[in-house]
């Protein structure tokens, strides 16, 4: 028994180099040098893939530790809460600032009558064709907080409506009224 385990340790210690399994193919020598040779610059740029991919890993969590070591100094000494408030102003920025100019274009509507508010509609439905013409349909939550956000304007509309003593504008009303049959028909689905 312990000869047949040397013989085993030998056998898979010893592994074929490429001359021996080209010296058993039955191709001319030429034959044998050009894929010895596509074998060989086969490996090396492996190899140097790998070492390049090493290099990329290196580097990313290189400056992945610096970026983690930037965001701890900002929220040095603040709470969890306080992080939290931050993280979700930066991801609503974007929202908001589109909240602004279409609420500067509603009540700019209010001092040029017909004239803001109109295009803004018609700005809004040439948007929302060319979304669902090169986006796929949004989900339930995106339309969901998309009618949160134009029922806010709405809202804020019509208070600056109120304390400005001006007439509520009658486009407002047709777009409360389309969200709220929008809104009655998203329920029974």
């Amino acid at each position: 028994m312990m000869a047949d385990n040397d013989k085993t340790q030998t056998t898979e210690e010893k592994q074929p180099t490429l001359e021996d399994i080209m010296g058993e193919l039955p191709i001319s020598d030429e034959h044998k040098q050009a894929l010895t040779n596509l074998f060989t610059n086969l490996a090396t740029q492996v190899v140097e893939s790998n070492q390049k991919l090493a290099a990329m890993e290196a580097t990313i969590n290189e400056l992945s530790t610096k970026a983690n070591e930037a965001t701890a100094k900002v929220y040095e000494g603040l709470s969890a809460d306080q992080r939290y408030q931050i993280e979700m102003q930066k991801a609503a920025a974007p929202a908001q600032a589109a909240q602004t100019q279409m609420i500067s274009a509603m009540l700019g509507a209010n001092r040029n009558p017909g004239g803001g508010l109109e295009e803004l509609v018609k700005s809004a439905e040439s948007l929302t064709s060319l979304r669902n013409f090169l986006l796929p349909p949004a989900s339930p939550l995106q339309l969901a907080m998309e009618k949160a956000q134009i029922s806010q304007m709405i809202a804020q509309t019509r208070m600056m409506d109120k304390i400005t003593g001006r007439a509520s504008n009658k486009f407002v009303d047709t777009i409360t009224d389309e969200l709220l049959k929008g809104a009655g028909e998203g329920e029974g689905e």
